[in-house]
């Protein structure tokens, strides 16, 4: 029975639950135990081994009193809490702590049998660690038998660092549980495992199920058996049709040997029962073909059906699956087999698949695997992209993403797949903008330079256009990477060496001295050339441009340069001009070695163009994430205070966002605000003056002669002087009268060392997470557009990145007239920004504006914080879908 099947104990805490990957790639449904998991306990119990309860228990202990079922399903959630972990409605294993002390817990665990090595118990210490944590608990302590060494290595191996005794025949464990890099890692290291696993079981099956009408299931039967799939095909068809070419069957049951792959086009009112079916007879993946119309209907029911019966499921609205490799051969799709070659596809719907696969195909581009998974679906980029950083057949990764699932897990993942391999995404990035959240939103989302910042932060090439982006991956797929932008031109036509070489120049390569060969060259002389260039260490890449206007010249060159690009260490491009279209040829497997080759000399330069900023960005020195002193748990606790006040969200008030920042690690300069002359003349006395009034209304402040600030007030005459001078500027503005001060909502604040104002604010995207920004403060920013944006974590290198991509860069580094400022602090601060923005999604906007930036500090003078009920998005320290 689901938690939302029964009525849920007080304190049940649903944050816990979660869909997990295991080891093996298959799935799970993991929850806290439950008063009404008696009956699911005792079966669970009786199917595990005397072995397994001695080593749980110590000593025989063959069947659970009704006291003990009582006790272990009876938890508070808080001392003592329990959580199960239940595939296919069977509970198989159970994992709990009881709290000893304030801050310490005993934990243990008890797995059955038929479920051991698949990483059970270090996934259920990473969840219970988590929840613990989040009751106050600091440290776990456990009692092992010397003979459970499977137990005792799930402590050890988790990362944290533990201390073992032995004593009365007992080792005893302990280890605090609280985040370290060590730990941390392995967690991510065995997530990255069990996802690329579960996207490999679903391109590797030895038996396949097609299952639906037999006018949908013939034409994939048919291209399975033409493309000579290597394992076994056999057939329902729902409808009774006949079905040639494989064997026949009348129900799933039928199946009879394990079943790995079930591909089915059924109405979304039998689908619960096909995955139930399938999941009973093995089956590891689930394609489900729908008609598009029902997916959005029929989503619900394949995710959480799959998940929990333990099997991936792509779609609905799927087009299919395609491994060309020569040990399966396995094409589920509409589409011919590609060739073979070294680029993985990825997608999400069968409309965006059509065109992904056929212009694939029109390209000649040689595929390693393609996956559509369907809107929304159970699998995401996510998890293949897991599966490509560890696949040896895929060499360039290509992704046309409709939306990102999870954006903080989208940005850690493509960054370190991008440091080993190159990621092609084809998104006008702009519109990459699907959240039904943005649609009806009225909080800020990041601007469109903002989502182009994130993805060239993360090393991934963007392409707006699916022709680039196959230009792009025949490149990345055939030639190695270019040492840099230095490109020599070869070509038989002089007029074309000067276009070439303008090109190239336009588009921010370094061309070198081009080589403009005779209009009737031969192609000996062209392949010499090349060789040449090829041989001269000044040039970075090659690029041939030949151009066939009476004879075979340019077929003749694309012979002799293909056998020269076989050897190479620096890329060779062909671009062959003529009539016979030398350009598209292409036969056999594609691979490293063979001539990328283009119609026209636009599409290899730009081409050329962005794998040379890839190769840049891959060979720089990525960086190193800070460590700094932050209180995370005070600021979560300030955040809870504040929804609880107000759970629609509100902006904090000066003082909570000041014990925010405080918190972070950012010392906000106090400000009063003040309704009259005399409140403002009393604050100023207790500061013991030089201070400044401000007016803080949106309508008055940051005009661009700043003639709503007053600065180095010193006595009551020059703050009365202030305050009627603030009071004529309501009037000019037309804002109010002469008595109206009180509308500017002016503020008191300390004066600052002059210096250089600077504006720093987050943003919570909700399709890509935070977003921060840095750019001057006042107008002249904002309507220059000189703004440099990234996404955390921000290394010590995009910190710096930032602060001298600013176009007015300059002032902060003391050139011109500027006395410069203390850059460091500057980058601090970004870091601390960075992490709160990171920790606490629910701030939707943080806005620190201005921060005074001197030669020896930078003043956080003004913050603007707001709060929305967002739901947790940051990856927690555990595994999960």
């Amino acid at each position: 029975m689901s938690a939302q099947e029964s009525e849920l104990p007080v304190g049940y805490p649903v944050e816990w639950e979660a869909d997990v990957v295991l080891s093996d790639g298959g799935t799970a449904r993991l929850r806290p135990i439950r008063p009404d998991d008696g009956q699911l306990l005792v079966d669970f119990y009786a199917r595990v081994s005397e072995e397994s309860k001695f080593l749980r228990f110590f000593a025989p202990y063959p069947v659970l009193s009704p006291r003990d079922v009582e006790r272990f399903t009876h938890v508070d959630y808080v001392t003592r809490a329990a959580l199960i972990l239940t595939i296919r409605d069977q509970m198989v294993a159970v994992g709990r702590f009881d709290r000893v002390e304030n801050d310490e817990a005993e934990v243990a665990f008890l797995v059955e049998d038929s479920q051991q090595g698949r990483g059970v118990g270090p996934l259920l210490l990473e969840h219970l660690a988590e929840a613990a944590r989040e009751r106050g608990i600091t440290r776990f302590t456990a009692e092992v038998l010397p003979q459970n060494r499977a137990m005792v290595r799930v402590f050890t191996d988790a990362g944290y660092r533990v201390s073992r005794q032995f004593e009365d025949g007992v080792v005893l464990v302990d280890f605090p549980i609280l985040p370290t890099d060590t730990s941390v890692g392995v967690m991510e290291r065995r997530e990255h495992r069990a996802e690329g696993n579960s996207i490999r079981r679903l391109l590797t099956p030895e038996r396949v199920l097609l299952l639906g009408p037999g006018r949908r299931i013939q034409p994939l039967a048919d291209t399975l058996r033409r493309n000579q799939f290597t394992g076994e095909v056999v057939a329902v068809a729902t409808d009774e049709a006949e079905v040639t070419g494989v064997p026949v069957i009348a129900s799933v049951q039928d199946c009879g040997d394990p079943l790995d792959l079930a591909v089915v086009a059924v109405a979304e009112s039998e689908l619960g029962g096909v995955v139930i079916d399938a999941a009973h007879q093995g089956a590891k993946g689930m394609l489900v073909l729908s008609p598009s119309g029902s997916a959005a209907a029929s989503r619900g029911t394949v995710v959480s059906l799959a998940r929990a019966y333990g099997l991936r499921a792509l779609g609905p609205d799927t087009l299919g699956l395609i491994n060309t490799d020569d040990a399966y051969r396995l094409n589920v799709t509409p589409a011919p087999m590609p060739r073979t070659g070294r680029v993985g596809l990825f997608c999400q719907s069968a409309a965006v698949g059509v065109v992904l696969l056929s212009a694939a195909l029109e390209h000649n581009i040689g595929i390693s695997n393609f996956l559509s998974t369907g809107a929304y679906s159970d699998v995401t980029g996510n998890d293949v992209m897991q599966f490509w950083e560890d696949d040896e057949r895929t060499a360039v990764c290509v992704l046309s993403l409709d939306k990102i699932g999870n954006p903080r897990k989208f940005t850690r993942i493509v960054r370190r797949l991008a440091r080993r391999k190159p990621v092609v995404v084809f998104s006008p990035s702009r519109s990459l903008r699907s959240s039904p959240q943005v649609r009806g939103r009225s909080s800020p989302v990041a601007p469109p330079e903002a989502i182009d910042s994130l993805f060239r932060q993360s090393g991934v090439i963007v392409c707006e256009r699916r022709d680039a982006m196959y230009d792009v991956a025949k490149l990345l797929g055939r030639q190695p990477l270019p040492s840099g932008p230095r490109v020599r031109v070869i070509t038989n036509d002089d007029t074309l060496a000067a276009q070439v070489t303008a090109a190239a120049a336009r588009m921010g390569l370094t061309p070198n001295e081009p080589v403009a060969l005779p209009t009737d060259t031969g192609p000996d002389a062209i392949v010499d050339a090349a060789r040449a260039a090829l041989d001269d260490p000044v040039n970075d890449s090659v690029l041939c441009v030949v151009v066939g206007v009476y004879d075979t010249v340019a077929s003749d060159a694309h012979h002799r340069l293909s056998a020269l690009a076989d050897t190479t260490v620096k890329p060779l491009i062909g671009v062959f001009v003529d009539f016979e279209r030398v350009a598209r040829r292409a036969t056999g497997t594609d691979g490293p070695g063979q001539l990328p080759t283009y119609a026209s000399y636009g599409d290899a330069l730009a081409a050329l163009n962005a794998v040379s900023a890839y190769a840049h960005w891959r060979a720089r020195d990525p960086g190193a994430v800070p460590m700094l002193e932050l209180d995370v748990d005070a600021a979560r606790r300030i955040v809870h205070d504040v929804l609880t006040d107000a759970p629609e969200g509100r902006a904090m008030t000066d003082d909570e966002a000041t014990a925010l920042l405080r918190a972070f690690g950012i010392r906000a300069v106090p400000r009063y605000r003040v309704s009259t002359l005399e409140e403002a003349t009393r604050v100023a006395s207790r500061l013991g003056w030089d201070v400044v009034l401000k007016a803080t209304a949106p309508a008055v402040r940051g005009l661009p002669d700043l003639a709503s600030v007053h600065r180095h007030l010193d006595d009551p005459q020059e703050m009365a002087a202030a305050w009627a001078d603030l009071g004529r500027l309501m009037v000019e503005l037309g804002l109010g009268s002469v008595d109206d001060q009180a509308l500017a909502e002016p503020v008191v604040q300390a004066t600052m060392p002059p210096g250089v104002s600077l504006a720093i604010s987050s943003v919570e995207d909700p399709d890509y997470g935070p977003v921060i920004s840095l750019g001057l403060a006042g107008l002249a920013s904002d309507m220059l557009g000189d703004v440099v944006h990234r996404v955390p974590p921000l290394t010590d290198v995009d910190a710096a990145a930032m602060v001298r991509s600013l176009r007015a860069a300059p002032l902060l580094f003391g050139q011109g007239r500027s006395r410069g400022v203390d850059v460091a602090r500057v980058e601090e601060l970004l870091h601390r920004v960075a992490e709160m923005a990171d920790e606490l999604p629910q701030l939707s906007e943080v806005v620190l504006n201005p921060c005074l930036a001197s030669t020896r500090d930078v003043a956080v003078l003004g913050a603007r914080i707001t709060v929305l009920p967002t739901r947790e998005v940051r990856d927690p320290q555990v595994r999960a879908l």
